[in-house]
């Protein structure tokens, strides 16, 4: 049987892109060591995303294995890895340049995925090759980490990854840092008025359906639900337009269903991107740090039916471009914020802006 066959078997699948196939079935063990999704994703015009769920579920299912590698700060050696996330540790030690460095999700934690020996063998020669050719890059000064990889900040807000592996928390003595990462925090206003109103069992269905509308939304724009908070939502992305994309889709959403036809329920979100440390909080993965707070601190600014963001979200180059192109009518005003030094610039989008895209 195909390797292809073998894996439209385990996944119950009809089909995989062609590509994909004559990958899976043309490969030699060594191309199945330490696979660069990034780089296959090229090779094969397969979407990232979409590679990174089908690979995933073929970790889950026992065909590959992941795993993720610590880069030495110093000369991007690998000097350890661990194929489970709950046994990631904050630091990581080069012997090779005797120095002990901080583990960051999005800066020196690549992910890599390679065949489990149920499926292809990788003979041991090939990884005594790849641990030799690393050595001697290293001693020669010359390793580099690659041009695209796999993050483990990539991996981790990613929602197949949440589904399957979510169990997989940190130690709660362990934190692991991350240099940039955008917050989507929103809540809603008026529902203690609308279930005095409209009464529990009414109340409860449209506040249901409105955190059905975010969540398919964070996902639908390659964000993860961090978590909720009564009925506040907290969401993570990548990049900071698919927090701007989300918030878009989640009110246009909201509007076309009614939710606050009934005068009740508004909807207000804040969006920051910023450094934070990832933690075991309640045994699933959770943020803390400044960044959340700033993000949340947005939020809670809001005026009803608005979207607001600072000025890290305004001046991402993605971003700037999009708002441009629309034209988007945007207010300013200066904020001081409870537990935040300094005046915040932040930046709203109104309500009869957002419904007219």
């Amino acid at each position: 049987m195909k390797n292809s066959e073998k894996i439209l078997n385990k996944l119950k699948l009809e089909n995989l892109p062609p590509t994909l196939v004559v990958f899976f079935d043309t490969s030699l063990p060594q191309d199945l060591f330490r696979i660069n999704l990034k780089r296959l994703s090229e090779k094969t015009d397969v979407p990232f995303p979409q590679l990174l769920t089908l690979f995933l579920k073929l970790v889950d299912l026992g065909i590959f294995n992941l795993s993720w590698e610590y880069h030495c700060t110093h000369c991007n050696g690998i000097p350890d890895f661990k194929h489970n996330f709950s046994e990631l540790q904050s630091e990581g030690e080069c012997p090779a340049c005797q120095v002990t460095f901080r583990n960051t999700l999005d800066k020196n934690i690549e992910v890599t995925f390679s065949s489990h020996p149920s499926f292809v063998e990788i003979p041991r020669e090939i990884i005594d090759q790849a641990k030799e050719k690393m050595i001697n890059e290293v001693r020669e000064k010359r390793l580099k980490m690659p041009d695209k990889y796999v993050s483990g900040l990539e991996c981790l807000n990613n929602e197949t990854f949440r589904e399957l592996f979510g169990e997989q928390v940190l130690s709660i003595q362990e934190s692991l840092a991350v240099e940039t990462v955008s917050f989507l925090f929103t809540d809603i206003k008026g529902s203690t008025q609308m279930y005095s109103d409209l009464g529990d069992a009414k109340s409860y269905d449209i506040v249901r359906e409105h955190f059905k509308i975010l969540f398919a939304t964070i996902a639908r724009n390659n964000g993860i639900v961090v978590k909720t908070i009564g009925d506040a939502v907290m969401g993570s992305f990548i990049k900071p337009l698919d927090a701007l994309y989300a918030a878009l889709d989640a009110h246009r959403e909201f509007a076309s269903r009614q939710l606050s036809q009934v005068g009740y329920l508004k909807i207000k979100m804040g969006l920051h991107s910023g450094s934070a440390i990832v933690v075991n909080l309640n045994k699933s993965v959770d943020y803390f740090g400044n960044s959340v707070n700033l993000a949340a601190r947005v939020q809670g600014s809001v005026e009803d039916h608005e979207i607001s963001f600072t000025k890290r979200i305004l001046d991402d180059a993605e971003v700037h471009k999009f708002l441009k192109s629309k034209r988007a009518r945007i207010r300013h005003r200066d904020e001081k914020f409870k537990g935040i030094n300094g005046s915040v610039d932040v930046y709203t989008l109104s309500a009869d802006t957002i419904v007219s895209w």
